[in-house]
């Protein structure tokens, strides 16, 4: 299992750092159309778009790094006033909720990826793009998800924050 924790922390780090490196590209994207259309009084027609589909590309990427790192909103209000069994069992808790969570969400991601390839349409946008060449991140990404939450959860189950995690 432990092979399986390393694994998923190098494959958060290669996310994070592509989910970066995308940012990055829609910042660029997004300055180059501010620059041309009050500059040049010329607007782009497909900076808007191309910016959202890299923002669900680093939406999905950035899922499970963020959970590894204990980014995601968290609330410890009980966990100051419980004894530390109390506590322990409290996140043993909160990374099954997380599973659940983790599991509707690849439910509902799946769901929608599954119907983008079978319809094979393009997205109603200025740049002519499949659905199915944009959505096929989603599912990767809620994977890793659930990948690092199993992980998290074997963390709490044998009674250790895991190493990078807050919550």
């Amino acid at each position: 299992m432990e092979a399986l924790a390393r694994f998923s922390r190098q494959v958060n780090r290669w996310f994070l750092g592509l989910a970066g490196v995308l940012a990055a590209a829609i910042l660029a994207v997004v300055a180059y159309d501010v620059a041309a259309r009050n500059l040049f009084d010329a607007p782009t027609t497909w900076a808007l778009d191309i910016s959202r589909f890299l923002l669900l590309f680093v939406f999905f990427l950035s899922l499970a790094p963020a959970l590894e790192s204990g980014a995601h909103v968290s609330v410890d209000i009980l966990e100051h006033y419980l004894a530390p069994p109390g506590r322990r069992g409290l996140r043993i808790a909160a990374r099954v909720l997380v599973l659940i969570f983790g599991a509707f969400l690849m439910w509902q991601v799946c769901e929608a990826t599954y119907q983008a390839f079978v319809d094979d349409s393009f997205f109603p946008t200025s740049v002519p793009i499949k659905l199915k060449h944009v959505y096929w991140i989603g599912p990767l990404g809620v994977l890793q998800f659930l990948l690092t939450g199993v992980v998290l959860l074997r963390a709490a189950v044998r009674g250790r924050r895991a190493a990078s995690a807050n919550a």
